[in-house]
């Protein structure tokens, strides 16, 4: 049996959406993972969009064999909210990270405590003072696109418990509910026998999935600095009191604070909200069900967007690093974003004659600014690895990668293309999809 494989990245601007298709011998399977779009993404298209294209996509037969739900992140779920859309779709396995079982009481506790410290920085955000009308207007608008941003990413973080509701429970036909996890038994994508799926992540261990930061090694970051930054002044100046007047107050003793919550306060600036949010979505991130599907002597790699924890466990096993050394296809880490995506793994294991694919679209977010991440790109390039960003896609189609206008894009990881892969000329399907693109329709690839 020899089985093709094409990978389609459809256009949700910040956000995942990849539908990947197996054809052993005329059996075909498909598996969708994700369907999102953060909420401050700036692209042109969004998971509804996604979402709409891929039951038109799917055609006659309206048939998934596997939708995997990498985590409850909005930018990976978003899409699925659309429940009477995805109603008229069968669906055979239904797979989602460990921390998403209703009765397991670990699950349960994760889930309450990274909403709960959403909700609670989230209703920080929306209670902070309006600033000062006097400040300088330019002041004004900067601490108001911070709070935004802040708020955005929280909203990314919460339940997101529409679409959970599609994942969970939707879907036509009796779709077999998966919760996966790195003790899990691997599983079987039915109608694809030659394909072997490896679940690399996330860990049961609390310690792994709080692991979020890599070492300066390892990442594409310099430790960042406070310096240059706006600071964040919450009250106008008719409630502020000088702070030698106030430190030479003796009535104010009780209100005086020791040195080092002092150091902590002096040091806070206007970024510091978003940091925070994208902290605690990090602590998500960390539950990402990470994946490769081994066809063959080729691997598809899909991280989701897990972080250093999953990946240091990843490095550190001898099986793993055999798989990424035979990396064929990478669905990049978080966008690319300067941790999600280690040095280790481009530099040493990642081969030269990869693909690397990165889900993007600028966000207005002053830590978002940077993704996917220079640095990262550039060692993809320097190494020769074919990068595909959504947000750019080629300009023109080639034997092995079909650019659908902004819909999608189709990378061909088949060595030996397959004749139904290649049945129409690359060049018809590009012209044809822009085409539809700027008529409004939707073009058909099935």
């Amino acid at each position: 049996m020899t089985t093709s494989v094409r990978v389609r990245m459809y256009n949700t601007g910040c956000g995942d959406c990849f539908l990947i298709t197996f054809d052993t011998d005329g059996q075909v399977a498909r598996v969708l993972i994700d369907c999102g779009t953060l909420r401050a993404s700036k692209g042109t298209r969004r998971a509804d969009d996604a979402a709409r294209q891929i039951v038109d996509d799917l055609g006659a037969m309206l048939r998934l064999d596997v939708v995997i739900a990498t985590h409850r992140h909005e930018d990976h779920v978003s899409g699925f909210r659309l429940a009477d859309l995805w109603a008229g779709v069968e669906v055979g396995e239904v797979w989602m990270p460990w921390t998403e079982m209703q009765e397991d009481p670990e699950a349960i506790g994760i889930r309450r405590r990274q909403t709960a410290a959403a909700e609670a920085l989230l209703s920080l955000i929306e209670r902070l003072p309006a600033a000062d009308p006097r400040a300088d207007p330019a002041a004004r608008a900067e601490a108001a696109a911070r709070a935004e941003a802040a708020a955005g990413i929280m909203l990314n973080s919460l339940t997101n418990e529409t679409a959970m509701k599609t994942l969970r429970n939707g879907f036509a036909g009796k779709a077999q509910r998966r919760y996966l996890s790195l003790d899990s038994d691997a599983p079987v994508i039915v109608r694809a026998p030659e394909v072997k799926v490896h679940v690399l992540g996330p860990s049961r261990d609390p310690k792994v999935i709080a692991d979020l930061e890599p070492p300066a090694s390892e990442r594409w970051l310099a430790a960042s600095s406070a310096e240059g930054r706006t600071r964040l002044e919450p009250f106008p100046k008719d409630w502020s009191i000088d702070w030698g007047e106030f430190s030479s107050a003796s009535e104010l003793e009780p209100l005086w604070l020791d040195e080092a919550l002092l150091r902590t306060i002096n040091g806070a600036t206007a970024d510091d909200l978003v940091e925070a949010a994208a902290m605690l979505q990090g602590c998500e991130n960390g539950t990402s069900l990470a994946l490769a599907f081994e066809v063959a002597d080729r691997v598809l790699l899909f991280p989701g967007d897990a972080q250093w924890g999953t990946w240091k466990a990843m490095l550190a096993n001898p099986a793993h690093v055999d798989l990424l050394k035979r990396t064929s296809f990478y669905k990049v880490g978080h966008h690319g974003s300067y941790n999600a995506t280690p040095r280790t793994f481009v530099a040493d294991y990642l081969p030269r004659t990869a693909r690397a694919a990165i889900s993007v679209a600028r966000v207005e977010a002053s830590n978002w600014h940077s993704i996917p991440h220079p640095d990262l790109v550039a060692a993809f390039t320097a190494k020769g690895v074919e990068v595909v960003r959504s947000d750019a896609p080629p300009a023109v189609s080639s034997a092995s990668v079909v650019v659908r206008g902004d819909i999608s894009v189709d990378l061909d990881l088949t060595p030996d293309l397959a004749p139904s892969l290649t049945a129409e000329p690359l060049t018809l399907v590009r012209e044809a999809a822009i085409a539809g693109s700027a008529s409004g329709a939707q073009t058909p690839a099935r």
